[in-house]
């Protein structure tokens, strides 16, 4: 499969995921554990989600730049992902630690940022590779 279907199918991929968050966040959940870590999960799913279309829909039009940003998402997304799953809800009184919300929202703007880097530098080493052969 070539890169283009390959970032198609995630970009894609990454639009349900963005749906599924929208559904658990604007439906009607019960305050309880299982309502609790499904707003939770639908908060995660929503900023990582919408980072990784934004990325996706990049790529499909900067496919050559898929490699050297495969590189960078292959270490980075399950890091976050890890992040976004053990990272505790703040404690009564705890007001250095920020709450799960601004975490998701910095680690997916980091993430974006530091993707929209390496595009950015995999393009222009590209272009330079051309300029001199």
């Amino acid at each position: 499969m070539n890169t283009k279907k390959i970032n198609f199918v995630l970009f894609i991929f990454s639009l349900v995921g963005l749906l599924a968050a929208y559904l658990i966040l604007h439906s009607d959940l019960n305050a309880s554990a299982t309502g609790d870590i499904l707003v939770r999960l639908g908060k995660s799913f929503f900023y990582g989600m919408s980072a990784l279309a934004l990325i996706f829909l990049i790529l499909a039009f900067l496919p050559q730049a898929f490699p050297a940003w495969k590189k960078f998402a292959i270490w980075f997304i399950p890091l976050a992902t890890l992040l976004f799953i053990f990272y505790p809800n703040p404690g009564s009184g705890d007001y250095f630690s920020p709450y799960p919300e601004q975490v998701f929202r910095w680690v997916s703007i980091l993430y974006v940022v530091v993707s929209v880097a390496i595009i950015a530098v995999s393009l222009k080493n590209k272009k330079q590779s051309n300029l001199v052969q």
